[in-house]
């Protein structure tokens, strides 16, 4: 099973970078493209002035070196990004057109540019695997290119049209996939063309030079054509879509057929693990999955049980999916999906993503059957101290969550009121101590401080250890080489510190002996933005990096201030938080905490109402409706979650549930979001009758209640 891992981190540091960069000017992504290899991932931002910069960002989320200011598009017409293995092509359609090749590492990426003009705009334009660039242009354009650039120019047909849909290269050859149109005619082909090219005179000499491996007279007709070729081993094999069709056609050495999808296509690529493909069905989800090169070579229809891996990424709107904003890597493990928005500027209109959804994956097969967050390399049922999670594929973002706590050791999941933050926190989190911050939690809470004690009547002070350094040393002391462990099988807490002091100093003095987790230990910290985070946790900030952690190649331990013991943090300890985005508190968390956590975002799910009805009311719809008014006036952090709403089918009373719900959770909500704009809420949402123009509350009995909901539900 695949797993869609949303890299929201890697997002959130882009999305904050470019704010940092361009929030006074206002922009928008226009375009995001990711290289082959899965490395990098370059961004076209466009300003209000409708001046352009491309960045290079690492797919982690951090700017290329030499790329944090971005490089300047200095045209207005056109631009389309190419990405090769090391290198970005930029091809630009202003007056005869350039295209400008970038070396992607490097600290002045501008002085190092390799451009190349012509003397007339191509048609197109690509940058093949091996970088080489491939021009497709009329016979008697002229270019002009560095002689670190191999250009390879394709003649328009003497006679008649040709459109090129993917082009790949090996050492030796280059393969076309295109469509020839003569004299109202179609076919599809697929050619090689050995390099160095043969010497052709005229536009003619080369269609008739070139050698067709296959051919078809079916063509995909209308729409975004969507296709790529795959090479390996001396084997060809090509593919060719169109966007909203339910059919891709096939051609290789073997022949050409047509096969049958389970939607309307959306994308498509070829990856080591087979064809990618991006279906949708209209009111239904967006499906993802591979099809094996076994199954094409085979099938004429591919059903559902077909997919390798299949994934759903979300709802399926055909107008706000596009081929052009979607990208897998070669080694299918790292997919860029984004959903785009539309405005139009100086007379014309362009297409830009929308930024407040996830755009980045990461495509993971389970390391460990089991779902267990265990260290690669050991093995908990060996130690019998292993322990499993249950329903991980019930729940997308338990998978999300394990995915993250391996790669990053601790999470915010954070969110609207009612999401099942901390419900998905302990459902992930076995057995985990609990802690809830607020404002008189401290330090000597969390670590240790003085406490007060009495000892012969009177009272003394003495250092106490917090929850979390109890814990650590519980985790510490599981993970012990067996010369470090005490003998017995229940160990007091004093006896396990004495054992871990021991570890640590001889660890500071030199000795590098391996430790050996053998168990999960795990902390949940609900509402972790209503503490003073920085006075909690004080220096155990540093250790929360993951290379500072013991066993780590730049391991920390520290001595802390009250009682001047040694203190590390162990590999298998794990720390899970949660908050509500609500409190409008995100953006005030010091960087260098946000740095440490990774980011889950749990957004309201009406579909885990789906079909529950009361009364004629269906609650997903309701829960809808409410968030679009919500979300409208007040944005998507103020929306409900769906979990208002999940006890209401199993209540003795659904229908008095319901009512107690709605007027004593929902409708304070919207007394606060609403204050003092209760003409306009009431103007814009004629269905929502529930409070008057000065703000009060109407009091219906349970009849004209469940009447108003309804009229509510179906209003536009």
């Amino acid at each position: 099973m695949i797993r869609p891992v949303p890299v929201k981190t890697s997002m959130y540091l882009i999305n904050r970078f470019l704010d940092a960069e361009y929030g006074d000017f206002g922009f928008v992504i226009e375009d995001m493209k990711l290289f082959p290899n899965g490395k990098y991932i370059a961004v076209l931002v466009r300003l209000d002035d409708d001046s352009r910069f491309i960045h290079v960002f690492g797919t982690g989320g951090q700017p290329v070196g030499g790329w944090e200011k971005g490089l300047p598009v200095p045209c207005a017409d056109e631009a389309i990004m190419l990405p090769g293995e090391e290198k970005l092509a930029v091809f630009t359609k202003c007056g005869t057109g350039e295209v400008r090749i970038y070396p992607v590492q490097s600290a002045d990426p501008e002085s190092e540019v390799l451009p190349v003009n012509f003397t007339r705009l191509p048609f197109y334009v690509s940058f093949t695997p091996r970088e080489r660039l491939v021009v497709f242009c009329d016979y008697k354009v002229e270019y002009f290119a560095p002689g670190e650039v191999e250009v390879i120019k394709i003649p328009t047909p003497q006679d008649g049209f040709a459109y090129i849909h993917s082009v790949k290269d090996t050492d030796d050859s280059l393969y076309l996939l295109y469509t020839f149109r003569k004299n109202q005619r179609q076919r599809l082909e697929l050619a090689k063309i050995p390099l160095p090219m043969f010497p052709y005179y005229s536009s003619l000499e080369f269609w008739d030079g070139i050698e067709v491996i296959s051919k078809s007279s079916i063509v995909p007709r209308g729409g975004r054509q969507i296709g790529d070729i795959w090479l390996k081993d001396g084997s060809v094999m090509a593919t060719l879509g169109t966007k909203g069709g339910n059919e891709v056609h096939i051609v290789g050495s073997a022949g050409a057929k047509t096969v049958l999808l389970p939607g309307e296509l959306v994308f498509l690529s070829f990856t080591s693990r087979g064809l990618f493909v991006i279906t949708g069905v209209y009111g239904g989800n967006l499906r993802a999955g591979f099809i094996s090169f076994d199954v094409l070579n085979t099938s004429k229809k591919i059903g559902a049980e077909d997919f390798q891996g299949e994934v759903v990424l979300g709802r399926y709107v055909p107008g706000v999916v596009d081929p052009k904003f979607a990208g897998i890597s070669r080694d299918g493990e790292t997919l860029y999906f984004g959903r785009s928005g539309g405005k139009s500027s100086g007379g014309t209109f362009y297409y830009f993503l929308r930024r407040e959804v996830d755009y980045l994956y990461l495509l993971e097969a389970p390391k460990v059957q089991s779902g267990d967050l265990e260290p690669e390399g050991t093995a908990s049922e060996a130690h019998g101290g292993g322990h499993q999670k249950e329903g991980l594929d019930e729940n997308l973002g338990e998978t999300v969550l394990i995915s993250l706590l391996r790669r990053f050791k601790q999470v915010i999941i954070y969110g609207p009121p009612g999401t099942g933050k901390t419900h998905l926190a302990l459902k992930t989190a076995k057995n985990a101590e609990f802690v809830t911050f607020h404002q008189s939690y401290s330090y000597e809470d969390f670590v240790e401080g003085f406490r007060p004690i009495e000892k012969e009547e009177k009272v003394v002070y003495t250092v106490s250890d917090g929850v979390f350094k109890r814990l650590a040393v519980r985790a510490i002391y599981d993970s012990l080489p067996d010369g470090f462990r005490r003998r017995g099988e229940n160990m007091e807490y004093e006896d396990m510190k004495m054992a871990v002091q021991e570890f640590l100093k001889k660890r500071r003095a030199g000795d590098k002996t391996p430790i050996v987790p053998r168990r999960e230990f795990y902390i949940v910290i609900d509402e972790i933005n209503r503490g003073n985070i920085s006075r909690i946790l004080g220096e155990l900030i540093t250790l929360l990096d993951p290379d500072k952690r013991l066993g780590a190649p730049t391991e920390v331990i520290v001595t802390l201030p009250y009682s001047r013991e040694l203190f590390a943090l162990p590999p298998n300890l794990y720390i899970i938080a949660t908050m509500n985005s609500a409190d409008r508190s995100i953006a005030l968390l010091d960087i260098a905490l946000r740095r440490r956590f990774a980011f889950v975002e749990l957004s309201p799910d009406p579909e885990k109402l789906r079909d529950v009805n009361v009364d004629g009311i269906n609650l997903e719809h309701l829960l809808t409706r409410i968030n679009s008014i919500i979300e409208q006036e007040k944005g998507k952090d103020y929306t409900l979650g769906h979990g208002y709403f999940l006890d209401i089918p199993s209540a003795d009373d659904p229908r008095q549930a319901l009512y107690m719900v709605f007027y004593h959770k929902v409708l304070p909500l919207f007394q606060e979001y609403f204050y003092g704009n209760w003409e306009h809420l009431r103007s814009l949402y004629p269905g929502f009758e529930f409070i008057d123009e000065r703000g009060r509350i109407i009091w219906m009995d349970l009849d004209e209640f469940i009447d108003a909901l309804r009229r509510l539900v179906g209003s536009e």
